[in-house]
């Protein structure tokens, strides 16, 4: 009998409510209506009304459900799912009572006149009114989330709430609402001191987050939520090492469909925010100083990036725009990549004036055209191939784009006087140890020797970008979403790490405080091991590596260090007016030598020569070690195939 219900009248009752809701919320609220005027009456003469008063009441019944239902559909007390009421719904009832009400005794006055109606009756029918509307909205309510908390608490896993503020509460609402999320809040945690103890919607705020471990251990918690969005870096860094000390998962959750199991995961992971792995903070260049700088470049200018698709590109080109240039000019070779990037620009600033060309940097006309056309007050050059074993299997392509495409383009920027030329650059060119460094450090050298030919030439070197296509942070995201394993190529590799948005400061700053000829460095703090930011992205994930995610080395590729090195013996280190910013001055002897081997490298390129460019590079950058890198690559995939 009780399957026999759960399964046909159940639904079948569901069904007709919601075919008929308007008539059945109509219905009810009628109801509701007629009730509270009765009862008013019933109260104001002690349950004894007189007939005279019952005549009364009757004759007017009709006006008032008039005046109640017409105010009732124009402020949507129709509309709405009870079981969502909230504060606004409150309101509107409010409104919708008042109003009802001032109705009402208008057409009172002028249909029947005010004589002998009891005042008192009209004050009680009110009030009555907007508590009983509201009441039974929010019994549906209550009664909707009283189910959704018993389903959740008999599978769900014990958590903390990290943040009592709108976020937190937020979370909250949702946990107990959705039906798909298998949690218990337990309690909240939050720095301040002022609501510890209160209690939100019946779960208290339990202590501070530095209280997390004993809490924890107090109340078997299997999971700490952080939903504090207007947290610094810094103060979520630190709930993380408590979390990961007391040995506790935790996730920081930036929006509330991350909790849906399923594709959750996934969208959370695509939600950590990159720079909270760097373990600092990122690097904000905020000086009136700086800003003038950077002003006097861009404002009113008209600026040309090339690679503007790219990671590093289509941010430059954000923040560019920041500044209100004339122009601004996005050369790109990927269609595709270029027309998103314009869509986002035009929608974020409308009244730039935007001018996308897709064009590579190698079509020497159509690179000279451009130039010739808008005549910019500065190029920032980052179209570049950057992958090192991709570049390691095709070596020449990576001296075509990154050397000869470079020097192509210095030449037309000298040629119309471009005032300043940036390059981007790595920390891979320092003592290079692969085809793809060497070639940027070749590039590094170009740009020094072609400086004081009427250009200032800049060279902008930094580690790996955090987040950026192709980097190892958003592999190993889909490793995880993927089940895994993830993988690492060495137990000791690591990395210098920084933000897009540190990357894209340092550039336009070195721009803005170059004099031409300088490498510009950013303070990137301490290299990171790329095991342990694995490791944190699955453990962001509320997984267990080796227990719910395996992590799998597999060796150094072609061209791969252990660790990177920012700069070398050979570069002298010079400080800057930004403490964050040092300027590295190099000795350039090569740079002369770099001028009269362009031609024979493109010859390499011409005829396919792949053996000589690695020579002619050695030559060029003595203290790369790439010797037998191509042909190693060469022989492994051979095998790989045989």
């Amino acid at each position: 009998m009780n399957l026999s219900l759960r399964e046909n009248i159940i639904p079948a009752i569901k069904e007709y409510f919601l075919r008929y809701r308007i008539l059945v919320i109509t219905g009810v609220q009628l109801l509701l209506v007629i009730s509270s005027y009765l009862l008013s009456f019933m109260f104001r003469f002690d349950f004894n009304v007189p007939n005279n008063e019952l005549a009364l009441m009757l004759k007017t019944l009709p006006v008032l459900i008039l005046c109640r239902l017409t105010l009732f559909y124009y402020y949507g007390l129709f509309s709405g799912w009870w079981s969502y009421v909230g504060m606004q719904d409150v309101i509107n009832i409010s409104k919708a009572v008042f109003f009802s009400s001032i109705a009402f005794l208008t057409c009172m006055a002028f249909i029947f006149g005010l004589h002998g109606f009891p005042r008192s009756v009209l004050i009680m029918d009110g009030i009555m009114t907007f508590l009983l509307l509201s009441g039974v909205r929010m019994l549906v309510r209550m009664h909707r989330e009283n189910l959704r908390t018993s389903k959740n608490s008999r599978k769900g896993e014990n958590v903390l709430i990290a943040g009592a503020g709108s976020a937190g509460v937020m979370m909250l609402n949702e946990i107990r609402r959705n039906p798909e999320i298998r949690l218990h809040p337990v309690g909240f945690v939050d720095d301040d001191p002022y609501k510890k103890g209160f209690r939100i919607q019946v779960v208290p705020v339990l202590g501070s987050c530095s209280e997390i471990p004993d809490l924890s251990i107090k109340f078997d918690i299997d999971e700490v939520l952080i939903c504090m969005p207007s947290a610094t870096q810094k103060d979520l860094h630190r709930i993380y090492e408590i979390c990961k000390k007391a040995e506790i998962k935790f996730r920081t959750l930036s929006s509330l469909s991350v909790l849906i199991n399923g594709n959750g995961l996934f969208n959370h992971l695509q939600d950590v925010p990159f720079d909270d792995l760097l373990g600092r903070s990122t690097t904000r260049f905020r000086r009136q100083e700086d800003i003038e700088l950077l002003g006097n470049d861009i404002t009113g200018h008209n600026i040309l990036i090339t690679g503007a698709g790219g990671s590093i590109g289509s941010e430059l080109a954000r923040q560019t725009a920041h500044l209100q240039p004339k122009n601004l000019i996005l050369y790109e070779r990927g269609e595709n990549y270029l027309y998103h990037l314009e869509i986002d620009l035009r929608r974020e600033f409308p009244e730039q004036t935007i001018v996308p060309i897709v064009g590579d940097i190698l079509d020497e006309k159509k690179f000279d055209t451009v130039l010739k056309t808008y005549k910019p007050n500065l190029i920032y050059h980052a179209a570049a191939y950057k992958h090192v074993p991709m570049m390691e299997r095709n070596p020449l392509e990576a001296v075509r784009n990154n050397v000869i495409g470079t020097h192509l383009i210095t030449r037309i920027a000298m040629k119309y006087q471009v005032p300043k030329f940036v390059l981007i650059s790595t920390d891979k060119a320092v003592r290079p140890a692969n085809v793809m460094g060497t070639t940027k450090r070749v590039a590094e050298l170009l740009l020094q020797g072609l400086n004081g030919n009427g250009t200032k030439f800049i060279s902008v070197r930094f580690g790996n970008v955090i987040g950026s296509n192709g980097s190892v942070v958003p592999l190993f995201k889909q490793q995880i979403a993927d089940g895994g394993p993830v993988t690492v190529t060495h137990s000791e590799v690591s990395r210098y790490f920084m933000a897009i948005s540190e990357a894209v400061q340092l550039v336009m700053l070195g721009g803005a405080m170059g004099e031409g000829g300088e490498i510009f460095l950013l303070d990137m703090g301490k290299p990171i091991k790329i095991l342990d930011m694995a490791v944190d992205l699955i453990k962001r994930s509320g997984l267990e590596p080796g227990k719910d995610i395996d992590i799998v080395f597999n060796g150094l590729r072609p061209g791969e260090k252990l660790h990177e090195e920012l700069y070398w013996q050979g570069e002298g280190i010079i400080p800057t007016p930004n403490k964050k910013i040092t300027m590295l001055e190099g000795d350039g002897l090569y740079s002369d030598l770099v001028l009269g081997s362009i031609d024979r490298l493109q010859e390499c390129v011409n005829r396919l020569d792949e053996q000589e460019a690695i020579e002619i590079l050695k030559m060029l950058v003595p203290e790369a070690t790439i010797e037998n890198h191509v042909q190693k690559t060469q022989n492994s995939e051979l095998v790989a195939h045989s």
